[in-house]
């Protein structure tokens, strides 16, 4: 028989009260102050893990007729989240200091869908463009640091690596709202991204190939012709071409990619629409293509636990978290209209609380 709740109180405040006689706060047993010792005790005995506390930063993107400087896609933080991560917003317009900063507290990094022009002194290009650097850096130096780039993000990673502005290396497609498929390369059978589920779910290989059930989201105007990386070889160089998909018209874009030698990956499709984005009526939400979402995520987040970044302090740590804004339902009002592709729930980053009152009606329009 369990002790009563009055009880069970007094007992947690016997045990607690050492804690707050010494520190001067009440603390659960097993408080440490560090925040770096709290979290390495907890290494397993696979010692490729250094922290189960993993922080994601997302990187912002300006907002167009909408409150605040910036924003970031709710769907982005709850991907992270169903794999044990927590996300951590980076504003595309921070210095350069503020970028180091954050970049040395966090574990991974997002590079999101969105409608950002990817020219390359585009303030957001140039923001990613040092972020990317010094995850290039770390990683060489053999200290694992994962980048993932949905979309839009997919796109910015092959366009850093080409060093060419989207106008030159993409090309218009015809995918907006448009789940499809993908085409498996040889290279995918033993790739990061995809060995495990070649050889464990063999099922979701054969879904996401499957015209009958369409799992794989694509919403987006621009895609890489796969030739492109014939006419610039770096990319090639750079990264392995997994998934190729065809528009409705029958165009071919790279739709997946994967770094050679780093953790760092690319889908210019949206694993985190099927879980957490409803307002499009196009996108699948059938257990396959929401086990391939998770899939994905569990991949990046496990390489973020491999990061040994840390916060400076538990109050560092604590403000730079995007529970720290709030959340809009910005969809809430345009659910009815066909056209919308923006997300669902949106964190708006730098604004005034009362620009957050009676959202205007089209926050967004299209998106990649």
């Amino acid at each position: 028989m369990g002790l009563p709740l009055t009880a069970g109180v007094i007992v947690i405040l016997a045990l607690s009260g050492s804690a707050y006689a010494a520190t001067g706060r009440l603390a659960l047993p097993g408080h440490q102050d560090s925040l770096s010792s709290q979290i390495r005790t907890l290494e397993p005995p696979s010692r490729k893990y250094v922290n189960f506390r993993p922080l994601i930063g997302i990187l912002s993107q300006a907002c167009h007729a909408c409150p605040g400087k910036s924003y970031v896609a709710a769907a982005y933080i709850k991907w992270i989240e169903q794999a044990g991560g927590r996300a951590v917003p980076i504003r595309f317009y921070s210095s350069d200091a503020e970028l180091v900063r954050l970049f040395k507290s966090v574990n991974g990094l997002i590079l999101p869908g969105g409608l950002t022009d990817l020219w390359l002194d585009d303030p957001y290009v140039v923001a990613a463009s040092k972020l990317v650097k010094m995850a290039e850096k770390e990683n060489a130096a053999g200290n694992v640091f994962p980048v993932w780039g949905t979309c839009l993000g997919h796109q910015l990673l092959q366009i850093l690596a080409a060093n060419t502005s989207y106008n030159e290396l993409l090309v218009q497609t015809d995918a907006v709202s448009h789940p499809s498929t993908v085409k498996f390369a040889d290279v995918a059978k033993d790739s990061k991204a995809f060995g495990t589920m070649f050889s464990m779910r063999p099922d979701l290989v054969t879904q996401m190939q499957n015209p009958e059930a369409n799992i794989v989201m694509e919403n987006h105007e621009f895609g890489l012709p796969p030739a492109h990386y014939e006419q610039w070889p770096v990319l090639g160089e750079t990264f392995d071409i997994l998934t190729t998909t065809l528009d409705r018209k029958g165009v071919e874009y790279v739709s997946t990619i994967e770094h050679k030698r780093f953790p760092f990956f690319g889908t210019q499709w949206h694993p985190e629409k099927p879980p957490f984005e409803f307002s499009d009526l196009t996108i699948p939400h059938t257990h396959d293509a929401i086990s391939v979402s998770q899939h994905l995520a569990n991949l990046f987040v496990d390489y973020a636990r491999q990061s040994a970044h840390l916060p400076e302090s538990k109050e560092e740590e604590l403000a730079m978290l995007v529970y720290n804004y709030r959340a809009v339902f910005t969809a809430r009002d345009i659910v009815m209209e066909p056209s919308y592709d923006g997300p669902d729930i949106t964190y708006f980053l730098d604004g005034e609380e009362s620009e957050l009152e009676g959202l205007p009606p089209f926050v967004f329009t299209k998106f990649n």
